[in-house]
């Protein structure tokens, strides 16, 4: 099944991490293999999101309004 979230791809499974049906059951060691595409997937293991998504959640509370409210950071710096 193969669904669309802000451009992510892959957002019910973890791109790196072992067991489960979402790859969460271990987190990410040192020594297992990752995603080939790992900017296809939401979630970098079962405890961290990938890191394109850190980059569009850091845009959005950088100059969005919609979880920066009443001000964003770009206009706190501005101020």
């Amino acid at each position: 099944m193969v669904v669309f979230c802000a451009g992510f791809t892959i957002v019910d499974k973890g791109c790196c991490g072992a067991g489960g049906p979402y790859n969460g059951l271990l987190p990410c060691l040192p020594n297992m293999t990752f995603c080939f595409d790992r900017y296809d997937y939401l979630f970098w293991d079962a405890y961290h999101p990938s890191e394109k998504a850190n980059i569009q959640l850091a845009n959005s509370f950088f100059a969005g309004t919609e979880y920066a409210y009443p001000i964003n950071i770009k206009q706190l710096i501005q101020s």
